[in-house]
């Protein structure tokens, strides 16, 4: 069983580029993430839908994106 560790912090500035890159390249990963939280953490679910603008998955984490552009990390599976 996959354990689940989950923060929600801004993130470095080289880290920010790397997932600026990742999301351009790859499809928005937004819907996925609050049907992952939707059962198991409704709230945390709501504020993901209603907050970010995109959301991406890079190294076992989803890391979601606001409105002023910082890069913030939802969950990780480690």
């Amino acid at each position: 069983m996959m354990r689940m560790k989950q923060a929600e912090t801004a993130l470095s500035q080289p880290l920010s580029s790397v997932l600026n890159e990742v999301a351009e390249r790859l499809t928005d990963r937004k819907d996925e993430v609050v049907e992952l939280l939707s059962d198991e953490q409704p709230a945390k679910s709501r504020m993901v839908e209603m907050s970010y603008t995109q959301c991406t998955w890079w190294e076992g984490c989803y890391y979601c994106c606001d409105e002023t552009k910082q890069w913030h990390r939802v969950k990780c599976f480690i």
